[in-house]
């Protein structure tokens, strides 16, 4: 479960991972602008699995950083990618799932091509790749998967959204 801990500009809380992981014995993903190795350290005292390494709001060395605190922690990492560049780079970071994220961050539109054509460039059948945002409906998510085989999908705006977020889960299954 991806848990946003960011408070500032996505109202998340590094305690609500604490409050999942008393009712469930899930894998959580702190989301959050990680910019210093502390906040590694603080996210696994508050029992995250794995963080999030946003490569385009960092230069490479701040992100092989992060990368190895991670893994000294024993905490897996998700590395964002968004384009070829970023993509390039995240790929010497052998223990790390690529994330390929869907949505341009200078424009905020969403494209879910974008990962199936890094996918394929890069060649990625050997590697754990979550493709993220801009999913409004199975078909979206049945798009990516016959053209790639991922099966791994992060969804976030379109259950935030939803007027029933149950609902709106179910129609993704």
């Amino acid at each position: 479960m991806s848990v946003l801990t960011e408070d500032k500009f996505f109202l998340g809380n590094k305690n609500y991972i604490k409050q999942i992981k008393k009712k469930y014995n899930i894998p959580i993903l702190a989301k959050d602008f990680f910019i210093d190795p502390f906040q590694i350290y603080e996210a696994k005292s508050y029992g995250a699995d794995c963080i999030l390494i946003l490569l385009s709001a960092m230069k490479e060395e701040l992100a092989k950083e992060l990368y190895d605190v991670a893994n000294k922690c024993r905490l897996d990492t998700i590395v964002e990618v968004h384009n070829e560049k970023e993509m390039a780079f995240a790929l010497n970071l052998k223990k790390s799932i690529i994330g390929i994220n869907n949505r341009n961050l200078k424009t905020f539109v969403t494209n879910i091509n974008n990962t199936i054509n890094l996918f394929k460039k890069f060649k990625l059948k050997k590697r754990i790749v979550v493709s993220e945002s801009g999913f409004h409906s199975k078909k979206d998510i049945l798009h990516i998967s016959r053209k790639t085989g991922i099966r791994t999908f992060l969804i976030g705006e379109s259950l935030i959204k939803s007027n029933n977020i149950k609902k709106k889960i179910s129609s993704f299954l």
